[in-house]
């Protein structure tokens, strides 16, 4: 097993662009159209145009414009800081993926691989958060255990007070809460408790199918498989995400 990373870039606590933004980029400078590019990375062209005014409100200048005139009529065309953003990426994501490199031939780290092996392997859910146990609260046959995620994120899971025993669950316990993407809800104002702010940094569409990526400040990302409909924020939006507490599975390490 061997670890896997990805390289995110923010500017002034605003996600600005990941992989497939940088991809995107690059497929503009080679093809001089958004249109065009957007058919080559594989996505909508509301998706590409999306993606393309959230970078460019997130990093402060613009990183993409239109050019005028020429033999071929203008076109699209990426800026000064555009191309300076691709070539920082690419020389940051050889740096990562070597230190990704060093950190997989670290024997020390076996037992950590091992344990993420084997929940990659047993589970479904698109959701796999780290977490440490805040406290335990029993309630009749059941016990709320409160969890705090990578950044501070407070989550509440509901199990069974037998659940929680076999578990041999305690505060400081390290645990994994697997959340399937159906159970991640877009939240109304009548749903308290486990409401997560974030900003949208991806999203997939098939028909009315929403596959929706969010970052939650401090980086965990949450995905949740929606409806779409106009409610739903774009791309650099900020949502406010809400799941079930008794929709939580944990895995004790």
């Amino acid at each position: 097993m061997k670890l896997e990373g990805q390289v995110w870039f923010s500017h002034q606590g605003r996600p600005l662009a990941g992989q497939d933004r940088i991809e995107l980029l690059v497929c503009i400078s080679e093809t001089g159209s958004i249109s065009k590019a957007a058919s080559a990375a594989g996505m909508s062209y509301k998706t590409a145009w999306d993606a393309v005014d959230a970078m460019n409100k997130a990093s402060g200048s613009p990183l993409v414009e239109r050019s005028v005139g020429g033999r071929g009529g203008g076109g699209t065309r990426l800026t000064g800081a555009g191309e300076q953003l691709v070539a920082a990426f690419r020389r940051y994501q050889q740096e990562h993926a070597a230190f990704l490199q060093r950190l997989s031939e670290d024997d020390s780290l076996d037992p950590y691989l091992q344990v993420m092996n084997r929940l990659r392997l047993r589970t479904s859910a698109r959701n796999q958060l780290f977490a440490r146990v805040a406290a335990l609260r029993p309630d009749g046959l059941s016990t709320r255990v409160e969890l705090t995620l990578d950044g501070g994120h407070a989550l509440t899971a509901v199990i069974t007070r037998n659940s929680g025993e076999r578990l041999g669950l305690c505060e400081g316990a390290e645990v994994f809460a697997l959340i399937k993407a159906p159970w991640v809800k877009l939240a109304s104002d009548v749903m308290s408790g486990n409401r997560l702010t974030a900003t949208v940094v991806g999203r997939v569409q098939v028909g009315d199918q929403l596959a929706l990526e969010a970052e939650l400040p401090g980086g965990v990302l949450l995905v949740a498989s929606l409806v779409d409909d106009p409610s739903v924020p774009g791309l650099g939006e900020s949502i406010t995400l809400w799941i079930d507490p008794e929709q939580i599975i944990l895995c004790a390490l």
